[in-house]
C-alpha cells in the first residue's frame, strides 16, 4: 500500500476548471482504493477562509505501480504545468477511525522511518456542534507556529453540505508530529472536548512518512523539508 497527496495552485478560472476535471475523473482511476478531492482552507480564521485558487488530491493505492500509472495519466501530466504544485509519495504508518464509513489505511501500524511526516485528520461534524468545533479548531491553529518541527499546515473541506472537513500538516520528523498530537495542551484539550460533546458523526486520523517529494508549495521548498 502507498498513498499520495497532490497540492495544486492555479490562476483564478483555471483553478476552477482543473478542480472540475479532478472531481469528474477521480472515479476513473479504479486502482485507487480511496480518493478524495480536497478544497484547502486557511486554518487561522473563523470561519475558515477558502483558498479558491488551490485544491488537493489525496489517494491510497495498492502498489507503487498503481500510483506510477496514475502519474503517467493525462490528468496528472497536466497538473505538472501548475504554477505551484507539490507531489508527495507517502508511506502509511498509522491510522484509526473511519472516513466515509471505512479506514482508508485499514488500521495500518508500522514502525516510522526517520524523516518528514504528514498528518491528516478528517471529521464529519454534527451541525449543532459546528460552532464549538470551529472555535476549538481556531484555538489549536493559533498555537501551530509554536510547535517544533512544523513545516506547513492547512485545513480542507471535501464535502461542504455534510460538514466534512480536515487538516493536513507536514512535519520535519515523525517525533515532532507525535509530540504535537499527544502532548498536553490546546490540541489535547480540543480532542477531549470532541469526545465529551459528541461533536463528530465520524472521524479519522492518519500518519504518513514522506517517501518522496517533488515541487514546492506556498513559497516553501518542501522537496527537502529537513
Amino acid at each position: 500500500m502507498v498513498a499520495s497527496l497532490h497540492l495544486l495552485r492555479w490562476p483564478l478560472g483555471r483553478a476552477q476548471a482543473e478542480l472540475w476535471q479532478a472531481r469528474r475523473q477521480r472515479q476513473a482511476f479504479g486502482a485507487a482504493s480511496f480518493r478524495s478531492v480536497l478544497l484547502p482552507i486557511a486554518l487561522r480564521f473563523v470561519p475558515p477562509e477558502p483558498r479558491i485558487r488551490s485544491f488537493g488530491y489525496l489517494a491510497v493505492w495498492p502498489s507503487a505501480e498503481a500510483l506510477a500509472r496514475f502519474r503517467a495519466s493525462a490528468l496528472a501530466r497536466r497538473w505538472e504545468g501548475a504554477p505551484e504544485r507539490l507531489a508527495l509519495t507517502l508511506e502509511p504508518i498509522q491510522s484509526f477511525g473511519t472516513w466515509l464509513g471505512a479506514d482508508p489505511l485499514a488500521g495500518v501500524r508500522s514502525a516510522p522511518p526517520p524523516g518528514p511526516a504528514l498528518m491528516v485528520t478528517h471529521s464529519r461534524t454534527r451541525p449543532t456542534k459546528f460552532p464549538p468545533f470551529l472555535r476549538a479548531s481556531a484555538r489549536v491553529a493559533r498555537t501551530l507556529d509554536s510547535h517544533q518541527g512544523l513545516v506547513w499546515a492547512d485545513g480542507f473541506v471535501d464535502r461542504i453540505a455534510t460538514f466534512d472537513m480536515g487538516t493536513l500538516s507536514l512535519w520535519r520528523e515523525v517525533s515532532d508530529a507525535t509530540a504535537f498530537a499527544y502532548s498536553p495542551g490546546v490540541h489535547q484539550d480540543a480532542i477531549r472536548a470532541t469526545h465529551r460533546g459528541g461533536w463528530f458523526a465520524e472521524s479519522w486520523f492518519g500518519r504518513f512518512a514522506v517517501a518522496e517529494a517533488e515541487g514546492n508549495w506556498l513559497g516553501l521548498d518542501l522537496a527537502a523539508p529537513g
